[in-house]
């Protein structure tokens, strides 16, 4: 009976320490695959935004964007791994993870639209912070640009935010860059048809060349622009730099009018005739 018992123990004993060795041997192998991955995954996320800061084209927010996307692909592959070595069925795990992100995917579209649009304008960079643009009719200063959103302020002081994707999604102008640094003034001057037109065009190209804000190269162009309903319209094109623009485009209107009006060029208001007739069949009166 004794021998039975130490028989039984000892295969009891037996049977543990095999289980112990194998299941050992395998959680420590998850342990050592678990330190490396988690590793690695550290390694090559630090990796890409090296990468991404050494090109000096991709946005710092979007090389962080990357780095984690990389590291969490990374640890999730680990642990699957991990998992599969176990004896797990990850088949139906990873389909699971994938419904589950199609799910969140669906219910968060707008603002997932939002994250996209943030991550290609910090690509490409239409504008950069401090810079004024032209969105959708809109002027905005930037002041900061976001995954979901970006921030600015609009000229007469009012902060604004927009969502990512209602800037990608529109035509986008950028006030601050220009070819060359300069920026054409356009401007129409509508005189009498009455009037010396020769000598409107004198007077207009006077202000011009007085005005050294003005480029003579390229040259200035002053022409008539349109025969309109009430008035012949001077089509005014003059050069100036960036910073010159907009000063020099509110002297310009200025001085012309100035011009005009001290030289008899009259400017002149929209007219309309207008004929009414009597219900008894009488003649017109104007």
């Amino acid at each position: 009976m004794t021998e039975d018992l130490s028989a039984t123990a000892t295969t009891a004993v037996e049977t543990v320490t095999a289980l112990a060795t194998e299941h050992g041997l395998r959680v420590i192998y998850a342990v050592i695959i678990l330190i490396i991955g988690f590793m690695a995954a550290g390694w090559i996320a630090r990796f890409v935004s090296r990468s991404c800061e050494k090109t000096g084209k991709i946005d710092s927010g979007v090389s962080a964007v990357l780095a984690k996307i990389v590291k969490i692909g990374v640890i999730a592959f680990t642990i699957i791994s991990v998992l599969k070595h176990f004896g797990f069925e990850t088949t139906s795990l990873i389909a699971l993870i994938g419904a589950a992100g199609l799910a969140i995917g669906l219910a968060l579209q707008g603002t997932l639209t939002n994250v996209a649009s943030g991550v290609l304008i910090m690509i490409f960079r239409p504008f950069t912070v401090g810079q004024v643009i032209d969105v959708g009719g809109r002027i905005v200063i930037i002041d900061d640009i976001g995954l979901f959103i970006t921030r600015g302020h609009v000229p007469d002081g009012m902060s604004i935010i927009l969502p990512n994707s209602s800037i990608w999604g529109n035509v986008i102008t950028n006030l601050s860059v220009t070819f060359n640094d300069q920026r054409r003034i356009n401007e129409s001057f509508g005189i009498s048809y009455s009037d010396d037109m020769g000598k409107a065009i004198a007077l207009v190209k006077q202000v011009l060349d007085a005005d050294e804000r003005v480029l003579k190269d390229p040259e200035y162009r002053v022409a008539i622009g349109a025969l309109g309903d009430s008035s012949v319209d001077i089509l005014v094109h003059a050069w100036t730099q960036r910073a010159d623009w907009f000063p020099a485009k509110l002297d310009l209107n200025r001085k012309i009018k100035e011009a005009f009006d001290a030289n008899g060029i009259s400017i002149p208001f929209p007219q309309r005739d207008v004929h009414l007739y009597t219900e008894n069949g009488g003649g017109a009166k104007g």
